[in-house]
């Protein structure tokens, strides 16, 4: 963040001095500015525990197949509204709200539980002994599997601000800022297995999966200044914003296990149709499943800097960086605990004997978005 800082102020030194020998030869079109911007902004991504490898993690010759690495949605696209009103020569108003849809990605493996197959494993840790145990999603003779993990996100931001003239010269201007600002940060992120039999076994069903959902929900006010200088047609500005207030943080946890293994029958042929228990997932059980809410600090910077080129007097084009930063947020995979406790397979997911696990705790950690933006500013 402080080379992102020192980057802006060093870039609005060098507009100053151009701005200071050159005038402005753009005339002022009106009190009013409206701007519609793309954007193209990447998401810092998130480290998640392997999630489906070949064997134990403490096997040198295991290969990991799922891991945070696979699942980046980068680059995000978006778009970028902004409006205001110079009130006088002084005093002004404005906002802006950005908007970064929901962007999807995903990664899965399969095996044929053939005799010659790999088998797939997802590794976790057994509360009960400490020790690493790994669950065979695969099991070559036995049964086939598939594991796939799928990751969203989105991003929403808004903010409202007075400002006011600090200090100007014959082409450049800086104005202070405060107001408010909101930010929110979705993400969602599920993880699903299938282990049916192979023939000529019995028709086998286990089928889980997993839902971890993340939302930040960002209340505070809001600081700032912005540089602007103009030469001719062209004009450069940045700006510096800092927000200071309360992270609303909540996490959903929902698990599902789909099988036919504990259907009360006595023909081992025909277990009988599968049945839906909740809880039944490896990371999502009785003992952390449900919705959780709490607030924290937290403090939300922001620095730009856009170049623009005036087309006439009251339409120009812009381009510019946006670099965006949120301490004291969830994110889905990382309210993921390895730690479980399988105390009992043989009958539907139950609160476990022994260690209550995996339980459940906030797990805070950062977040950015950096990219580019292109658009139009109109002023009338």
């Amino acid at each position: 963040m402080r080379r992102i800082t020192a980057a802006v102020f060093v870039s609005l030194l060098l507009v100053a001095d151009v701005a200071s020998a050159q005038t402005s030869g753009t005339a002022a079109a009106g009190p009013f500015t409206i701007g519609a911007e793309a954007l193209l902004w990447w998401f810092k991504g998130n480290a998640t525990l392997p999630l489906a490898t070949t064997g134990s993690l403490d096997d040198p010759k295991t290969k990991v197949l799922i891991d945070g690495s696979d699942l980046d949605a980068n680059p995000h696209p978006g778009f970028r509204l902004s409006a205001g009103y110079a009130i006088s020569d002084a005093w002004g108003v404005e906002s802006s709200v950005f908007y970064v849809p929901t962007r999807t990605t995903g990664r899965a493996v399969s095996s044929s539980g053939q005799f010659d197959s790999t088998d797939l494993i997802l590794p976790v840790i057994d509360a009960t002994t400490g020790g690493e145990s790994l669950q065979n999603i695969s099991l070559a003779g036995l049964w086939q599997g598939r594991i796939q993990a799928q990751l969203s996100s989105s991003l929403l931001g808004a903010d409202l601000n007075g400002t006011l003239r600090l200090a100007s010269g014959r082409a450049w201007r800086l104005d202070g800022l405060g107001g408010f600002r909101y930010l929110r940060l979705r993400e969602s992120f599920t993880l699903t297995t299938d282990s049916p039999s192979i023939p000529p076994f019995p028709v086998d069903v286990y089928h889980t999966v997993d839902q971890f959902d993340a939302t930040n929900n960002f209340f505070g006010g809001q600081l700032g200044a912005r540089f602007r200088g103009d030469w001719g047609a062209w004009f450069a500005s940045g700006v510096v914003k800092v927000g200071l207030g309360a992270m609303v943080q909540t996490v959903s946890i929902e698990g599902t296990l789909v099988t036919n293994d504990f259907n009360d029958t006595n023909d081992l042929n025909n277990l009988g149709p599968p049945v839906s228990y909740p809880g039944g997932g490896y990371f999502a059980a009785p003992t952390n499943i449900g919705r959780r809410t709490r607030s924290v600090f937290a403090v939300v910077p922001e620095a730009g800097l856009n170049v623009g080129y005036h087309l006439t007097p009251w339409l120009a084009v812009t381009a510019g960086y946006t670099f965006l930063y949120a301490s004291n947020v969830v994110r889905a995979q990382g309210q993921i605990n390895r730690n479980v406790n399988y105390s009992d397979f043989s009958a539907p997911p139950a609160v476990p004997n022994g260690p209550q696990e995996p339980s459940f705790r906030f797990k805070s950690s950062d977040f950015w978005a950096q990219g580019l933006n292109v658009g139009l500013a109109l002023r009338f």
